[in-house]
């Protein structure tokens, strides 16, 4: 009878149990309480954001066009408008009232879809024909701010877009930015009416969305007093009156981010022509010289760095090699303390350099981006006639911790004490502006030592969407630009926002095994090539020392030598192809074990807890049975 009213109680326990669970996932279901339990707290708004709706002192309307009535809708799409009607919905119960959130389903041959296609919204042709509508527009008041499609594929920068649309509505003056390369960044300028040109980099159309972006001639001998921010990319060949120019925008308190490179990889594919022309190698490499010295800072534009640490798996002739002059930097390299890369998560440096702050120097210097002391210098002209793994041979460490970007505060001296220098054929009238020889107030400078990360190919992947190009980042590298220069033209509010949503997890385990088995082939490749050396000078001499008249007749030695390092060269190349199936395993195995893991933990975790549970409840009710009975 005990064990029958024990089990019995344990029974109606664990009923009561169910009941107040299921109780409890229906009464939360309908509470507008959500918890984001993730690291990085991804499905939360970022204090950017609610810096931005604070400012807001007008009502904004956000129409939602989604046509969700359509039944072939696919589930990714149907999951995504889920998502961002919840973060519209967040955005209205932080604006204090002045955001309104209209969702709207344009239906065929409706008012509401004529209104879509007026304000700009982009309708998706499905497989069976029907129009899709998914995009927002933005009101305030004759102001209309539209993004016409919300690509999935872009959903880890929702916030982001939403945010940075809302800004605009706040804007009344944009910032003047201007930009200075001897590179096509700003592109042929053919395009159409409307749209972006396919040849302009994305960080260019990326700054037009926050600021006034003008292009200002690499030979220009004065810098207009409204630019606040001036972008030089790549300064190669910049006669001294360009150089004074820029040194002057500095000490009358312009703000500078500055890319120079010891190898610049995009530069030399746009002269490729002329390297074949002229058989000579094209200058590829860009300084500032004396500004740099001016600014308290040591570069050396002939030598690139390079990080085994880092390397990133590239496709050389054919085969996968970890180049350590392509070097895939996590937040470990990113300094967390500065509001510029504070919320990056990846960037690619591509070929690029170092900088160094002067002994005594008086400025501040903040590194933004820093290598390991695994990294060392190789001259950047030989990686456009090396192959890379021939450059990952010769890369030897320094034991020194490199920094590729930096940011340098203080007040500056000139680096032109004379004046003005002067040029030939100089006919430009005296400058609006008188020859300052220090700043009045402190100023700040980026100095970048790589300009190929800022290159589409390598920060960007571009595809087509109807009549418009949709440019979807790979890394943070683009992000870090634009950081930039937000910070230094006054706004830091994107900055909080921007690479919030990217989720960066990357196998710190499987690069491990990729990175050893890299190692284990790469130094077999060496051996087998030189036993190849050796074979061939052994070949050589003894073909040398023949006097019969048959020098190119293989005697039965040269021939018994041959047959021997072929032996040997089967046996090398067999073990490179278990290496190979080695590390394929080993990556599939730590796979398995994390699938088995993520399937598992959780199942089991709720399982072991709710068995202590009914335990320590059954002991208890043991307990108290035994002292009643007593």
């Amino acid at each position: 009878m005990k064990l029958l009213k024990a089990v019995t109680t344990t029974s109606s326990g664990l009923a009561i149990l169910i009941v107040a669970i299921v109780s409890l996932n229906i009464i939360s279901s309908k509470l507008a309480f959500r918890a984001d339990l993730t690291q990085d707290k991804v499905y939360s708004l970022s204090v950017g954001t609610k810096s931005i709706l604070k400012k807001l002192d007008k009502d904004v309307t956000i129409k939602l066009f989604f046509s969700r009535s359509i039944k072939e809708l696919p589930i990714p799409i149907k999951t995504y408008a889920t998502r961002v009607e919840e973060v519209l919905q967040e955005y209205k119960s932080l604006s204090a009232g002045r955001i309104v959130v209209e969702v709207i389903d344009p239906k065929p041959d409706t008012d509401d879809e004529e209104w879509a296609l007026k304000y700009g919204v982009s309708g998706v042709r499905l497989p069976k024909g029907d129009q899709m509508f998914f995009g927002v527009v933005l009101l305030v008041g004759s102001q209309e701010i539209v993004i016409p499609y919300l690509d999935p594929r872009r959903e880890e920068f929702l916030e982001y877009d939403m945010s940075e649309a809302i800004v605009g509505t706040l804007r009344k003056d944009r910032v003047k930015i201007g930009i200075m390369s001897s590179l096509p960044v700003m592109g042929s300028g053919n395009a159409m009416a409307g749209q972006e040109g396919d040849d302009t980099w994305a960080f260019v159309n990326d700054l037009k969305r926050n600021f006034n972006v003008e292009k200002i001639e690499s030979t220009v001998q004065e810098i207009a007093a409204d630019v606040k921010v001036l972008v030089v990319l790549h300064p190669k060949n910049f006669a001294e009156s360009t150089r004074y120019a820029i040194d002057q925008f500095v000490l009358n308190g312009g703000r500078l981010i500055v890319a120079v490179d010891p190898m610049s990889r995009t530069d030399l594919q746009i002269n490729s022509a002329e390297m074949r022309t002229s058989g000579q190698m094209p200058k590829v490499n860009s300084d500032l010289g004396s500004l740099f010295q001016a600014w308290d800072l040591q570069y050396d534009g002939a030598n690139m760095v390079g990080d085994p640490t880092f390397a990133t798996q590239i496709n050389a002739a054919g085969t996968q090699t970890a180049y350590p002059f392509f070097m895939s930097l996590g937040e470990a390299n990113l300094s967390r303390n500065s509001v510029i890369t504070g919320n990056l998560k990846m960037m690619l440096i591509a070929e690029g350099g170092s900088i160094a702050h002067k002994g005594g120097a008086t400025s501040r210097f903040e590194p933004l981006i820093t290598l390991s002391k695994d990294s060392g210098v190789i001259a950047g002209a030989m990686a456009a006639y090396m192959m890379p793994s021939d450059l990952s041979r010769d890369l030897k460490s320094d034991g020194k911790e490199k920094v590729v970007a930096a940011m340098i505060t203080g007040k500056f001296p000139t680096a032109f004490p004379s004046g003005k220098p002067a040029m030939e054929g100089d006919t430009q009238a005296n400058p609006s502006r008188p020859h300052k020889t220090t700043n009045d107030n402190e100023t700040s400078i980026v100095v970048i030592t790589d300009v190929d990360l800022f290159a589409d190919g390598n920060a960007v992947d571009k595809f087509r969407f109807g009549q418009q190009i949709m440019v979807r980042a790979r890394n943070d590298n683009l992000n870090f630009l634009v950081n930039a220069a937000d910070f230094l033209g006054g706004s830091e509010d994107l900055i909080a926002i921007r690479s919030k949503g990217r989720i960066a997890r990357p196998f710190d385990r499987v690069a491990e095994i990729q990175k050893n088995a890299q190692q284990r082939w790469q130094s077999e490749e060496e051996q087998l090539t030189s036993q190849l050396t050796d074979l061939q000078k052994k070949l050589n001499d003894m073909q040398a020392q023949r006097t019969d008249g048959n020098r190119y007749v293989l005697t039965a030695q040269q021939q018994s030598e041959i047959t021997r390092f072929r032996d040997e060269e089967r046996k090398v190349k067999q073990k490179r192809r278990e290496v190979r199936k080695n590390l394929r395993e080993d990556i599939e195995k730590l796979g398995r074990q994390v699938v088995a893991a993520n399937m598992l933990f959780v199942p089991l975790a709720a399982a072991g807890l709710g068995v202590a549970m009914f335990l320590r409840r059954s002991r208890k009710y043991r307990k108290d049975r035994h002292g009643v009975s007593k």
